[in-house]
């Protein structure tokens, strides 16, 4: 004789509902996942607008995902958007407060806010993680907010840490040649800001092309600075220092080398 087991009707709803429930948000997870891939893939091409409205989706499906945070995050600061990179990333500590990247993306924004004092905070999370294997971008961080402060032989240590862990390190090469530059040691400056025209080749940089040329022209050589520069400006006709480069060119032009 078989027995069976009558659920009250309110019960039979409730079992239902709650297995759609979790249904959908696996549902909502994967879909989720395909616009957070979709926006890491177009930030990669430069899309910016596009990618923020891939995360924002991905958001929207999966509110409690550190790594969607992150990503949304590192959106709203390429499109200079600082406030809401900072909520953006603050909501991914928020999540997961370990998180080392978004420690680091976050002290990455406070440092284009001049809030280098809230920078740091944040960057140390990263650096002491020793599990975390992006140490090279936390190092140029630290440098870089002590840079801005003007204090040249702290951030002089971290810029040769980053570049110690990533030889390829454009704007490592670059800023410890900034550094050279401010403390009037212009060889060392010329020969670190070399490194930094060649592995910054890829990335539209110009920066390295006009402090080189400032390089070589306290060193004496005008003809030299002034080629560095028209170099700069034929790879880079576009670049965010080609205003610059052109004044300093015409500046060269007319002073004499010391």
């Amino acid at each position: 004789m078989q027995c069976s087991i009558k659920l009250p009707i309110t019960t039979l709803i409730l079992v239902v509902f709650l297995g759609a429930c979790q249904s959908s948000d696996k549902g909502n997870h994967k879909v989720a996942y395909s616009h957070f891939r979709l926006g890491v893939n177009l930030l990669a091409q430069g899309k910016k607008p596009e990618a923020l409205e891939q995360f924002l989706i991905a958001k929207e499906l999966d509110p409690d995902s550190a790594l969607i945070s992150n990503h949304l995050g590192l959106a709203y600061y390429f499109l200079q958007e600082y406030e809401h990179a900072v909520v953006a990333l603050k909501e991914a500590i928020d999540l997961k407060p370990k998180y080392s990247e978004a420690h680091n993306n976050l002290g990455r924004v406070y440092i284009d806010m001049s809030d280098y004092s809230a920078a740091r905070k944040h960057l140390s999370v990263a650096a002491n993680d020793l599990t975390y294997g992006a140490k090279d971008k936390v190092w140029l961080n630290l440098g870089l907010s002590y840079f801005f402060e003007n204090r040249y032989d702290k951030s002089e240590s971290y810029f040769l840490k980053s570049i110690s862990l990533n030889r390829n390190n454009c704007l490592g090469y670059n800023y410890y040649g900034r550094v050279q530059i401010e403390k009037e040691q212009y060889q060392q400056a010329a020969k670190a800001l070399d490194q930094a025209i060649y592995h910054c080749k890829r990335k539209g940089f110009d920066e390295p092309h006009y402090y080189s040329a400032i390089a070589f022209f306290r060193l004496g050589f005008k003809e030299k600075a002034i080629a560095r520069l028209e170099e700069g400006l034929k790879k880079f006709p576009k670049g965010p220092n080609r205003e610059k480069i052109e004044e300093m060119i015409k500046l060269m032009k007319i002073t004499e080398t010391k």
